[in-house]
Order: structure tokens, then sequence, then C-alpha cells
């Protein structure tokens, strides 16, 4: 399973951003880290043996932070792990569908509540190149956006952004974006695309 890359962008482009500018990866570098931060975990491509460490609930159900667990590994309390045939995993939502996170519960502790601490969950989980096309589809049309925005534009980018000019068979040199630029950049596109993210954003999880 392969994560979005600058050649993916290339190809988005139709060449405009090339995949070998630096500049082109810092933006989609940016690009995911605003996707992922606002769906509240990484959505795709699938990884594999994925460690997350959760505070256990006042509750009987574990939400895990993703919405679809390919094989649950291991769960472990306070480093001793748990027998996996004694816990129940809800079945996760279709990419795009509706429902919530993926959650744990222990098969003969329905009205008790998970340890008060730490509990380590190890999975393969995520969705895979063409589960979340739609999302991934998302992120090239972010970076597309962001390379347009006047401060970080790498071709047709405005003459104030120029650092040197050859006239004759000369390569234009634009002065480097700073991480806060493209950070801010990310942020501004996220917003249209926010119902495409939205699809695949994990929902809050309240304790009592």
């Amino acid at each position: 399973m392969a994560e979005l890359s600058p050649a993916d962008v290339e190809a988005f482009t139709d060449g405009r951003l090339a995949a070998d500018d630096p500049e082109v990866a810092r933006m989609l570098a940016a690009a995911l880290v605003i996707a992922r931060r606002e769906a509240g975990w990484h959505v795709s491509p699938v990884v594999q043996g994925d460690t997350c460490l959760l505070d256990a609930p006042r509750s009987n159900i574990l939400a895990l932070p993703t919405l679809r667990v390919l094989d649950l590994i291991e769960v472990a309390e306070d480093e001793v792990a748990l027998d996996l045939k004694q816990l129940r995993i809800s079945g996760g939502r279709p990419p795009g569908g509706r429902g919530g996170a993926v959650t744990l519960r222990r098969k003969h502790h329905y009205y008790g509540c998970w340890p008060a601490m730490t509990i380590a969950v190890t999975m393969d989980h995520g969705y895979t190149e063409d589960e979340a096309a739609d999302w991934r589809h998302a992120i090239l049309m972010m970076v597309d956006a962001m390379s347009t925005m006047p401060v970080l534009a790498g071709t047709g980018r405005s003459a104030a952004d120029l650092t040197s000019k050859q006239v004759d068979d000369v390569s234009y040199s634009w002065r480097a974006s700073g991480i806060n630029e493209i950070t801010v950049a990310a942020n501004s596109v996220a917003y249209s695309i926010q119902a495409l993210l939205a699809a695949y954003q994990i929902p809050p999880v309240y304790f009592s």
C-alpha cells in the first residue's frame, strides 16, 4: 500500500508540478498533516502493526483511533496482553460511510469499565488506495490549490518571489516558502474540501 507521493502530484497536475521539486514534497506533506488532523487518524494507506496508546475510558467501550481494522494483533493492559478471543470488535464503517470509530468490548464485562490504565492496541488498519480514492484525490486537490496561492506557486508565481531571472535559456529561481506559509496555505484550502475530509472523520469521544 503506497503513501501519496510527489509523483502522484505530478501526474494529477499533468506535469505542472514536478515530482523532483522539493516545494511539491513540502506542500504534499503539509496537506497530509492537515487532512489527517481533521480526520483524527491517518485514513490511508493501510498501516501494518501500528501500536496506539490509549487512556482507558470510564466505560465498557474502548474507542479505537480508526474507522477500519483489518487485523487486531494485540491488546495489552499495563503491558499484560489480553486474550483476543475474549474481546468483541465492531465492524467499523465502509469508506465514506456513516458511523463511529471501531470499538472494543470484553465479552463478559458488558457492565464493567476498562481498568484505569493505559491500553496498548496493535493493529493493521486503514483504507486501501482504491477504497479511499476520493480522500486521496482531495489531498491532491489541496496541493494543486496551494501551488496557485501567491506565496507558494512554484510555476506561475508572482514576480515578487523571484530571486533571479534570465531571459534566454535559463531557469527562473524562486524564493523558498517557509513552513509557516505552507501550513497556512494548507489550512486555507482545506475548507474547500471539508465535506470530503469529514466523510473520513472519527467522531469525538466524550467521557463521563
